[in-house]
C-alpha cells in the first residue's frame, strides 16, 4: 500500500538521520496543530448556497363567485429530500439528508466506482522530530520527494469510498459544522465540513465515528503498523483530525452522485518511536489526505 511505504520511508529516514547526529535529544513536544490549514482541506471558500428554484407560475382562471378553497400549507419537514422539481435543498438538515440519500444510492445503483486521484502531502508543515530543526528539514525534503500524486484510475466499490466499509449513511445534523448546496445547472454541488478544527481536533476515529469519520478517509493504527513492520516500533499512536470536507456532484434528474472530492487533514502523533536502541519521543507528522472518486450508473 503506497501510504504504508511512504510512512515507513519518512519515519525511517528521520530516525536514521538522528543516529547520524551522534546525539539523542529528547524533548517533549505537545501536539500543536497550526492555526491555518494548508492545501485545500478546510481552506477552500465555502460555496454560496444556491437560491431555491421557483416553479414557473401558471395562468390563473377567471375570477369565480364561488367561495374559494384554502390551499393546504406546505410541509414543515426540514429534512425532506429535494429533487429537480422542488428545487435545491436549502437548510442544513435538507442538504445533509440530500447528500446521504444520494450517497446511499451508490451502493444500490452504481455500476462502477473508481478512485481517480490520491495524494498524501504534509499538512501545515507539521514535522516535529525530537525538536531537532535540522532533522525536521531533511525529513520534510524526503516527504516532498516521495509523497507524489497518483492519477492512475483504481477500480473499487461503494464500500471502498470514505467512510470505508460503510455503504449507508445517516449523518446527524450536529456532526456537520457547515453544509452548502450550489446550483450548477444540471447538477448540485454539495459540500459538507466536519466539526473538528485546528484548535479542537477529533482524535482516534474509526469509519463512522465522530464527525470526520462520517465524511472522510481516516488513518488507522493497522495502516501505520503495516507500513513500519520490521523497520521500527512505536508506542502511543494517536491521529488528530482538523476540518475534513467532502464535495459531491449530484445529478439533479437522477439524484446520483457522479463525483466525490475528499480533503482530510490529520496530525499523526507518536509517544515514542524506537529503532534498535535509539528512542525518539513525541513525534508529530502532519498529513493531508486528498482523494477523488467517480461513480457511473
Amino acid at each position: 500500500m503506497r501510504m504504508r511505504k511512504l510512512l515507513a520511508l519518512v519515519l525511517t529516514a528521520a530516525v536514521v538521520l538522528s543516529c547520524a547526529s551522534c546525539a539523542t535529544i529528547t524533548v517533549t513536544i505537545p501536539v500543536n496543530v497550526g492555526d491555518a490549514q494548508s492545501g485545500s482541506a478546510g481552506g477552500d471558500t465555502a460555496p454560496t448556497p444556491a437560491a431555491t428554484e421557483q416553479a414557473a407560475p401558471t395562468q390563473q382562471p377567471a375570477a369565480s363567485t364561488d367561495t374559494p378553497t384554502t390551499q393546504a400549507p406546505a410541509s414543515n419537514d426540514a429534512a425532506a429530500p429535494a429533487d429537480a422539481s422542488t428545487g435545491a435543498p436549502t437548510t442544513k438538515a435538507e442538504i445533509i439528508k440530500y447528500y446521504c440519500d444520494a450517497y446511499n444510492k451508490i451502493a444500490t445503483d452504481a455500476k462502477e466506482v473508481t478512485r481517480t486521484y490520491d495524494y498524501t502531502s504534509n499538512y501545515n508543515k507539521i514535522l516535529n522530530i525530537n525538536g531537532n530543526s535540522t532533522l525536521e528539514g531533511l525529513a520534510g525534503t524526503l516527504m516532498d520527494k516521495f509523497m507524489v500524486e497518483t492519477t492512475d484510475p483504481l477500480p473499487g466499490s461503494a464500500s471502498d469510498l470514505p467512510p470505508v466499509g460503510l455503504t449507508t449513511l445517516n449523518i446527524p445534523e450536529d456532526k456537520i459544522s457547515e453544509a452548502t448546496c450550489e446550483d450548477k445547472g444540471s447538477t448540485y454541488e454539495i459540500t459538507l465540513k466536519s466539526t473538528g478544527t485546528d484548535d479542537n481536533q477529533e482524535s482516534d476515529l474509526n469509519p463512522g465515528d465522530g464527525s470526520a469519520g462520517l465524511i472522510g478517509p481516516l488513518l488507522r493504527t493497522d495502516d501505520v503498523s503495516g507500513a513500519v513492520k520490521g523497520v521500527l516500533t512505536f508506542d502511543g499512536l494517536h491521529a488528530y483530525y482538523a476540518t475534513a470536507s467532502v464535495k459531491a456532484t449530484v445529478d439533479k434528474a437522477s439524484g446520483h452522485i457522479t463525483e466525490l472530492v475528499y480533503n482530510t487533514p490529520c496530525v499523526l502523533h507518536f509517544d515514542q518511536v524506537t529503532v534498535v536502541i535509539l528512542k525518539v519521543k513525541n513525534c508529530d507528522i502532519g498529513l493531508l489526505f486528498q482523494q477523488t472518486w467517480t461513480a457511473s450508473y
